[in-house]
């Protein structure tokens, strides 16, 4: 699962149950929460956001910071999606000023917000500043969930990419190895959690052109997708297309052709 998509999981379980504070019903923020969960499945952000708004204004009533913090999360999230940079991170700020006045400095769902700002500064190219949010993120979650935890994995693969897009390859690899180790322990080498790790070291190893490295973790990774999709699912062009690109970076065009005409075959399907 990449960054992103962790990121953007349906946070309903959040949710589900019904609330009781402060002798107030908390069901109809559910609802509205509920709403803005089958909007974004559909594919209706706007509509998502404004029933997560409507969500947080009726958690803000009955004094439930945590879950109106998580609200402004997830509006920040999608308007990410949408490069929306600037609207997402007014969101965000809002979440995070908020937190850090009403709730425990090492909430998780803080730790989301922190995340949330580290996707956004590395896609504006502000390495410096999303490594500071992606570490803060990490220092909570390791604090709150011990280090072999799925969540903690992610954080290290968050600050493994922004190094490699830092050009700091080491320390990119050094983070990727760490989410690895991690995924292994709790998922094993075969794992969908794990195709993250690979993907990133193999990312990793090419720019810093030891292509040999590159290629036997891209290549971990295309087998476990198989194992997952079956042979020619749609879902394994990038795995393939990524394992072109090294060879032809090794000057290798006929392995280059061959998988790159495996990516071009599975996409038309």
């Amino acid at each position: 699962m990449t960054t992103l998509q962790f990121i953007f999981v349906s946070t309903l379980f959040l949710f589900i149950s019904i609330i009781k504070i402060n002798g107030q019903s908390s069901s109809l923020a559910v609802a509205y929460v509920v709403e803005a969960e089958e909007f974004k499945q559909n594919q209706l952000p706007d509509s998502a956001i404004i029933f997560y708004e409507k969500a947080a204004i009726e958690f803000q009533i009955i004094g439930n910071t945590e879950n109106y913090v998580d609200c402004y999360n997830q509006i920040g999230i999608i308007l990410t999606r949408q490069d929306k940079y600037e609207k997402a991170k007014s969101y965000l700020d809002k979440a995070l000023s908020t937190g850090l006045s009403s709730l425990d400095s090492n909430n998780l769902v803080i730790a989301t917000t922190y995340i949330s700002l580290g996707v956004i500064y590395n896609a504006e190219e502000k390495y410096v500043q999303s490594l500071t949010y992606h570490f803060k993120a990490l220092s909570i979650r390791l604090q709150q969930l011990g280090e072999w935890n799925a969540q903690v994995a992610t954080s290290y693969g968050n600050i493994g990419n922004v190094y490699r897009n830092n050009k700091e390859f080491e320390k990119s690899i050094d983070a990727h190895l760490k989410a690895m180790q991690i995924r292994q322990k709790l998922f094993g080498d075969s794992s969908v959690q794990i195709i993250d790790s690979y993907v990133g070291l193999g990312n990793s190893y090419r720019e810093k052109k030891e292509y040999t490295t590159s290629l036997d973790y891209f290549e971990k990774a295309l087998r476990n997708k198989i194992i997952q999709r079956g042979e020619g699912h749609k879902d394994l062009a990038k795995y393939y297309k990524n394992i072109s690109d090294v060879y032809f970076l090794m000057k290798n065009k006929e392995q280059g052709d061959f998988y790159k005409n495996k990516s071009e075959e599975v996409t038309k399907r």
